[in-house]
Formats: C-alpha cells, structure tokens, sequence
C-alpha cells in the first residue's frame, strides 16, 4: 500500500487562523539542521500553487515536489498538494 501524505486542510487552515487580527503577519518555521535542532523562520509571499508529490528518502519529512521540466514522474494519479509560499 502506498503512503499517504497528510497534511492540515483548507478549513482547518481558516479555523486556525481565525483568532488572529487581519494584519498580524503569518510565517512557518523549520528546523536548520544543526544538533540544536534551532528553528528557522521562513517568510510567506502569499503564492499559492498546486505541486504533485512523491516520496523521498532525501527530505526529511519524507516527500519532495516533483518538477516536471525534470522528470518524466509527472502522473494524473500522484498525491497533490497546495504549497503556499
């Protein structure tokens, strides 16, 4: 059986963010590698695309974008996602 990514959903991104005033700024942090696990914050530009995934023994969490001008992984039955950046 294949592995599912899984991920927080539109809705559940809204409800989330509900609470917060419309100019307070949003960010997402990601651990920088180092044996401090310190994290690193990464801005947002508010581009929103949709990216095929699959899985890779490489990223830490497990999963990579796949880029089509790349590689011939491009398939109608791959897991989507909406990256936001």
């Amino acid at each position: 059986m294949a592995t599912t990514f899984k991920s927080i959903t539109k809705a559940e991104l809204l409800e989330a963010l509900e609470d917060l005033a419309d100019d307070d700024q949003i960010a997402f942090a990601s651990d920088y590698g180092d044996h401090c696990h310190t994290q690193q914050v990464h801005r947002l530009k508010g581009n929103i695309g949709e990216h095929e995934l699959r899985e890779s023994a490489y990223s830490d969490s497990g999963w990579a974008l796949v880029d089509p001008e790349y590689s011939d992984e491009a398939d109608k039955d791959m897991q989507r996602v909406y990256i936001l950046s």
